[in-house]
């Protein structure tokens, strides 16, 4: 009986000691503890940085997902301190919160342009080695502003603005080709490795950006003041450098084949205009390294429809539609040509991912161009351009109904 105690005992006790040594949740925060930060905007201050943050109060959005008013305030609340670093921002925000800031739920992280044009890669290194961000998060450049003047902008649609400006970039990117979507994992790799340089999309604010930040703004027609997304920041590794416009970000992302949809019209000989619109794209690259020299290869293949025809212009007829096609692909290989050679006069860095692809194709020849172009080696870069362009639908009828109205 002795030994089965025994046995037993030498069992159990070292199980027993070891629930001793487990956490269990030795670091738990409960829901009613934490300030939900969802928007984050960094700005260049005299004594280091002015820190931003966009919290949800939990009670505005509660009541309106259970069927309650919801309207009864505004949905958001911001809180701005001027700090040395950005950690000591959350430190500030416990002298006035009885919360805890987190940053597990951040939609979309601002940079005033002040500070991108100073440099942004330090700021980066607090979200970087924190935990509780996921990193999928939008990184967006405040064009002409302050990251905290587009935080402090109340939106209608959409309740909650971080949500607002999440969305908006997630969609417009998809459907229009005129923005670039870049997370900050994205950025933070594209600032590291060589051959390649970051781009992020600039948004502002429009009309009366002091009227922003009041309930009134969300609860008319047409809002004081609205956040918009315009043009795309050029990064020379991490200092914003200069701007792209909407026709020269269509073309970057034809040629970093991030083309989802994009659409654009032609106006005929006869002053007829038609709208085609992209419904799939894919570019596809290739390195050739001839006589010891990289060349670049592009070729964008695109299959659209014809949505709309404004005039007496006809398609039924196999020619019409392959002028089209034709006229599709001219305009493709002119719109990456264009951002190609003024990215290369004004801005001179590489933000399409020639030197990555060179680098992975040919290791030694990418480390000969460095040694003798290091900076300059895109403006020497032979880049062969070309597009296929496919007209799947023409709509429901061939012909315009113009020239068939009765007088």
């Amino acid at each position: 009986m002795n030994r089965r105690l025994t046995r037993a005992l030498s069992v159990c006790l070292p199980l027993l000691l070891l629930t001793v040594l487990l956490s269990g949740c030795w670091e738990r925060k409960e829901l009613n503890e934490l300030a939900f930060v969802l928007a984050l905007g960094l700005d260049k201050a005299e004594s280091g940085y002015k820190v931003t943050m966009q919290v949800v109060i939990p009670s505005s959005i509660t009541s309106q997902s259970a069927g309650g008013a919801g309207g009864g305030g505004v949905p958001v609340v911001t809180y701005s301190y001027k700090v040395p670093t950005i950690y000591e921002s959350l430190r500030k925000f416990n002298l006035i919160s009885s919360r805890t800031a987190y940053f597990g739920h951040i939609r979309v992280l601002v940079l005033g342009e002040e500070l991108a044009r100073s440099g942004i890669g330090e700021t980066l290194d607090v979200l970087k080695r924190s935990r509780e961000p996921r990193m999928d998060f939008y990184t967006l450049v405040a064009k002409q502003t302050t990251a905290e003047s587009i935080l402090k902008v109340l939106t209608p649609l959409d309740r909650l603005p971080a949500n607002k400006l999440f969305n908006a970039l997630d969609k417009s990117y998809k459907i229009s080709a005129r923005t670039v979507a870049v997370t900050l994992d994205t950025l933070i790799e594209d600032m590291l490795y060589e051959g390649i340089n970051p781009v992020l999309t600039g948004v502002e604010v429009t009309g009366d950006a002091a009227a922003g930040d009041k309930k009134s703004n969300i609860e008319q027609t047409t809002p004081s003041a609205r956040l918009r997304y315009e043009d795309v920041a050029v990064f020379r590794k991490d200092k914003l450098i200069g701007w792209l416009d909407e026709e020269e970000t269509v073309g970057y992302n034809y040629i970093t084949d991030k083309v989802t949809k994009n659409t654009g019209h032609f106006k005929d000989k006869d002053g007829s205009i038609v709208v085609i619109e992209g419904l799939q794209a894919k570019t596809k690259r290739k390195v050739k390294i001839i006589n010891g020299e990289p060349h670049i290869y592009l070729r964008a293949e695109a299959f659209c429809n014809v949505e709309e025809v404004e005039g007496a212009d006809k398609l039924d007829t196999e020619g019409k539609i392959r002028s089209l096609e034709e006229e599709s692909e001219d305009r493709i290989v002119q719109r990456m040509k264009d951002v190609v050679e003024q990215v290369n006069s004004r801005y001179n860095v590489d933000i399409f991912g020639f030197g990555r692809s060179i680098y992975r194709t040919s290791p030694g020849t990418w480390a000969r161009l460095q040694e003798q172009n290091r900076e300059g080696y895109l403006r020497s870069l032979p880049i062969h351009y070309e597009a296929s362009v496919t007209i799947n639908r023409i709509g429901l009828i061939d012909n315009s109904f113009l020239e068939d109205i009765k007088e």
